[in-house]
């Protein structure tokens, strides 16, 4: 039988889930900062100043620093994905492709506009968001959702393709992502494992459209 290999590390996996609601945490920590913006002005080192930061801008301060990590991991996680699909990906021909960048617009309504008008002051509130994106992490980490990402989808698009294993001449079927945003059938690609039957795709010529 043959050893399935898993897909990202878990680190990985985070950077991509905190990416897909980076567009939510700018909204939150744009609101949050303009909303009581009168207790930004500066009171020196004490602990009143540094309880009354904490109640208004703890939270959204802790949103920025998640963001930059997400930021900054997607670039370092997407520069190596791609490298080594490039060196050692596995080739496969598309035999049907169907765009799927509208699941991201589902994506965005359904689990990040519903976060948008909460108060980041109150700790029932956070408390529940916290909550929220623990669970919603959990399950989008283990399914299909780890590829639908509204951040990722400005420039990459999503295809769920079924192709034939160059390898294995086998016909299989998968979800991936491209830089290409206009794959059709019979294109070929090298495709690196990312999740279960999810993965990111280049052209073989390494000239995927911008």
């Amino acid at each position: 039988m043959k050893k399935r290999k898993a897909g990202l590390k878990i680190g990985a996996r985070l950077t991509l889930f905190l990416v897909s609601y980076m567009p939510l945490f700018v909204i939150m920590v744009f609101g949050q900062f303009y909303k009581y913006s009168n207790y930004l002005n500066w009171g020196g080192f004490n602990w009143d100043s540094l309880f009354i930061f904490i109640k208004y801008f703890g939270a959204a301060t802790i949103l920025i620093i998640l963001s930059v990590y997400g930021a900054v991991g997607l670039k370092v996680l997407l520069t190596n994905i791609e490298r080594r699909a490039k060196t050692n990906g596995n080739l496969v021909k598309i035999d049907d492709i169907e765009n799927k960048n509208s699941e991201s617009i589902s994506y965005l309504f359904t689990y990040i506009i519903p976060f948008v008008f909460q108060d980041l002051s109150s700790v029932i509130n956070v408390f529940s968001v916290t909550m929220l994106l623990v669970v919603t992490f959990l399950i989008y980490s283990n399914s299909s959702m780890l590829l639908i990402n509204p951040t990722i989808s400005m420039r990459y698009s999503l295809y769920m393709i079924e192709y034939t294993d160059s390898d294995e001449g086998k016909k299989k079927k998968g979800m991936i992502i491209s830089r290409n945003k206009f794959l059709e059938e019979d294109d070929q690609v090298k495709i690196k494992k990312i999740g279960h039957r999810l993965f990111f795709a280049v052209d073989i010529g390494g000239n995927d459209a911008s």
